[in-house]
């Protein structure tokens, strides 16, 4: 049994992609997965703008006030910017796994449409 973790519904859609036959696949299907791997860069970029900003924050909040309670709030930010950064690593790592099993398992089949036919000079 799979433990339950953030996610896992889409996580067993990817592993029922996987048992799809590959021939039945069409040129839309090639073209989403392609979309889902630069939408997985755009999000990975997007959370490690997030870890950046939540440290910048907590060195801030550390660095230039001596209360003791902002001081407190500057600690928390920069745990939660390591916990940020921890996540998206993981998920991104996750979902590419994903992507270059398909493509390993697809083999040399590319749907009719990419295929590359005779050269026609």
């Amino acid at each position: 049994m799979k433990s339950r973790f953030l996610f896992n519904h889409l996580d067993a859609h990817r592993d029922y992609f996987h048992t799809y036959p590959k021939s039945k696949l069409v040129l839309r299907d090639w073209l989403a997965l392609d979309r889902t791997a630069a939408a997985n860069r755009r999000v990975f970029y997007s959370f490690l703008r997030t870890t950046l900003d939540l440290t910048i924050a907590g060195l801030i909040l550390i660095h230039f006030f001596n209360y003791q309670s902002i001081i407190v709030i500057g600690a928390i930010f920069l745990l939660l910017s390591v916990v940020v950064g921890s996540f998206s690593y993981f998920r991104f790592l996750r979902v590419q796994s994903h992507y270059h099993k398909f493509l390993r398992e697809s083999g040399s089949y590319f749907p009719p449409l990419l295929a590359r036919k005779g050269n026609h000079s």
